[in-house]
């Protein structure tokens, strides 16, 4: 059977690492796009990195839907597997950044995690693991319910306020305002901020950005599962 031939026009170092994986997997990578069937790109994925897409080739990325319905597309970011080991790979770069700028020991740690989402049940798991004192705010009753069930704290909207000055880590995971200006002269000074959310919204001028922490901080690992899930919908196994 004929190998499938890929080009990736825009290189990182998580995609070098797909590269090589794919290459053993049997993917031949070409020259130029134009011999290429597969066009491999960061995700998420920009309008403006596909000026060398033509419309016989199937683009490989994340957030693909500007793209026109007649284009054939892999959209990453769309991908139940690629999501939920990303979010383990996500929560698992945050952990190292929280181990390394906290003030104090991880066991002493009062950590407030926004958002029970993907990334937000990981880091929960891996920080509870750590014996570190977390607690999860969450909007959704049933996701509180689920929260104790497991046995984590939890707080709602209307509790979050009158906590907010007890925590030395805010991990925000949620891209939409939570805390306003006002609860955000609550937090103690040196409260470590990190922001996982594309864009921030963490209040202060204090926050770090830590958006695509795979590529940037475990790009091996996020290559090998960007050539996993490819494989998968090449008709391999994951």
């Amino acid at each position: 059977m004929r190998s499938p031939t890929m080009y990736i026009p825009v290189r990182t170092a998580a995609l070098a690492a797909a590269e090589r994986h794919l290459r053993s997997r049997g993917v031949a990578f070409t020259e130029t796009a134009t011999d290429a069937e597969f066009l491999l790109y960061p995700a998420p994925t920009k309008l403006e990195m596909l000026s060398d897409c033509t419309m016989d080739q199937t683009v490989i990325g994340g957030n693909l839907d500007f793209l026109n319905d007649n284009v054939s597309r892999l959209d990453l970011l769309k991908d139940p597997y690629y999501l939920a080991a990303n979010a383990a790979i996500t929560a698992e770069s945050a952990l190292a950044l929280v181990l390394e700028g906290l003030r104090c020991e991880i066991t002493r740690a009062n950590i407030l995690i926004l958002g029970w989402g993907r990334i937000g049940k990981c880091l929960t798991h891996q920080l509870h693991h750590l014996n570190a004192n977390v607690t999860v705010y969450a909007r959704k009753d049933a996701d509180r319910a689920m929260l104790r069930a497991l046995g984590y704290r939890d707080t709602g909207r209307e509790d979050l306020a009158r906590s907010l000055a007890r925590y030395q880590c805010i991990i925000n995971t949620i891209p939409a305002p939570v805390l306003t200006e006002t609860e955000g002269r609550i937090i103690r000074p040196g409260c470590m901020k990190l922001e996982l959310a594309s864009g921030i919204w963490l209040p202060g001028e204090d926050v770090i950005p830590a958006h695509g922490l795979p590529g940037r901080c475990k790009s091996e690992a996020s290559g090998a599962l960007i050539a996993k899930t490819i494989s998968y919908h090449l008709g391999g196994t994951p």
